[in-house]
């Protein structure tokens, strides 16, 4: 039965041979993106498993490179992308202690952050962007009914069909418990990294509702634009992300509810200055905070569960920062990294990073999200058309939510793939102009066609 998860993979195929890459993209690798899990995979022989969103995106992100390639002069983003994805291959396949383990965990890596970094730099932008937040929006939306059942029976539909009928334990059937309820975790079985992509596609809604509402003073004749007029979409985005009863993901909506805020000033600089002031000194006292809420003796002695898991993360930091200082410039790698007792669990992708790929891998790591901000910004301040600026700013939003929350998480199942999609989005950003003159539909033919010469 799993061999059914390479369907994605070969009608992505076909649809990109016929030139069709576009529909490929938004009818193949989204849905199997973000309504399949990542333990969803099809075996191919002396090759890691490939999940279905994976294999839908290897012809797509064979385009998208082939296209990077001939752009010409490549970005400092994309020289830090390739750095990183070398520090990492070099750190998998001489620190790990079976080297074949390293071979196949970069290729795993290429394919859910490189591919997909490539893509959303160059599949999108400029005709596909309103196509692809609507879809993005639409799909997340369609998982309320799941989420809403696991919430309220404590149990995964996807664990459950996984384990019945194909034979996979890689999503769990039971979903984690607080305050006597399961967690919202849906397709990306974890309540945490779920959380992220909702906050994430909240913050892209934001922009949706601005368009609608900037394109049309009248009623909308079209669903959608009904609903974002009424705020529907963007109330069950926030309902979703209280199910996750997870505080990374509301802490750093927070932060990008804030950077929402930026397109209401007449002054995109001075405001733009304003956050980031605000958000610095939010966060120096969420940190002060942080430290007198897990200042206690016995993390297991705790009652209150929410604050004992805040305990873990502060030992956890603490107790592995030597270990990861030991690690060097390559790290350790990502399976062989050493472990302490009663600490399995590396809830901050930060240290993980530093663990598997060491200093260097944090440096470029850290440079690479730097780098985003700084262009996203640079695009608020510079693009003319209000609607341009409100879509930086719902990125940038988005990358916020990301990069706040991966403190408190693994970058695991999805998320690198959903991730690094926004981030090479954010590198693409043209102005209205240029995406008027696109094809903003989705051709119904293919790009290139044979023609009859000869008569």
């Amino acid at each position: 039965m799993s061999a059914l998860f390479v369907l994605p993979a070969l009608v992505s195929l076909i649809l990109v041979i016929r030139g069709r890459v576009e529909i490929a993209f938004l009818w193949v690798y989204l849905p199997a993106l973000l309504l399949l899990p990542n333990g969803y995979v099809f075996n191919v022989p002396h090759m890691p498993a490939i999940s279905a969103a994976q294999g839908a995106l290897i012809p797509i992100g064979a385009i998208a490179l082939y296209r990077l390639v001939r752009s010409g002069v490549p970005s400092f983003l994309d020289i830090l992308m390739v750095l990183f994805m070398i520090c990492l291959g070099v750190s998998e396949i001489t620190r790990e202690h079976v080297t074949n383990d390293g071979v196949f965990l970069t290729f795993t890596a290429f394919l859910s952050i490189f591919l997909a970094y490539v893509t959303g730099r160059k599949i999108i932008e400029p005709g596909l962007r309103h196509a692809t937040v609507k879809r993005i929006i639409i799909l997340i939306l369609l998982m309320g009914p799941l989420g809403f059942y696991e919430w309220r029976m404590g149990q995964s539909l996807y664990g459950v069909v996984g384990q019945e009928f194909f034979q996979t334990t890689a999503v769990q059937s039971n979903v984690q418990l607080r305050a006597g309820r399961g967690r919202m975790a849906v397709s990306f079985n974890d309540a945490e990294l779920a959380g992220i992509v909702f906050g994430m596609t909240l913050a892209l809604n934001s922009w949706l509702f601005y368009r609608t509402k900037a394109q049309s003073s009248d009623s909308p004749k079209e669903l959608p634009g009904r609903l974002e007029k009424v705020h529907l979409p963007g109330v069950l985005l926030f309902g979703y992300l209280l199910l996750t009863q997870s505080r990374g993901p509301l802490i750093g909506m927070a932060a990008a509810a804030v950077i929402l805020q930026i397109p209401r000033f007449k002054s995109r600089k001075l405001a733009t200055c304003g956050v980031v002031l605000l958000l610095a000194t939010a966060a120096y006292g969420s940190y002060l905070y942080f430290l007198r809420y897990t200042n206690v003796a016995d993390r297991l002695a705790l009652a209150d569960e929410r604050r004992g898991s805040a305990v873990y993360r502060r030992q956890m930091n603490e107790l592995y920062q030597p270990i990861a200082q030991e690690g060097g410039w390559l790290g350790w790698g990502y399976l062989s990294h050493p472990r302490i007792g009663g600490m399995p669990s590396i809830d901050n992708e930060y240290l993980l990073i530093q663990l598997s790929y060491g200093k260097l891998g944090l440096i470029l790591f850290l440079l690479i999200g730097a780098e985003t901000f700084r262009r996203l910004i640079v695009n608020v301040w510079r693009l003319k058309a209000r609607e341009d600026t409100a879509f930086a700013v719902s990125l940038l939003g988005a990358m916020a939510v990301f990069w706040i929350t991966i403190y408190t998480v693994y970058m695991g199942e999805q998320l690198p793939q959903v991730a690094f999609l926004l981030i090479g989005w954010s590198q693409s950003i043209v102005p209205a102009s240029a995406e008027a003159s696109a094809i903003v539909e989705v051709p119904a033919r293919p790009k290139f066609a044979f023609k009859r010469v000869f008569g």
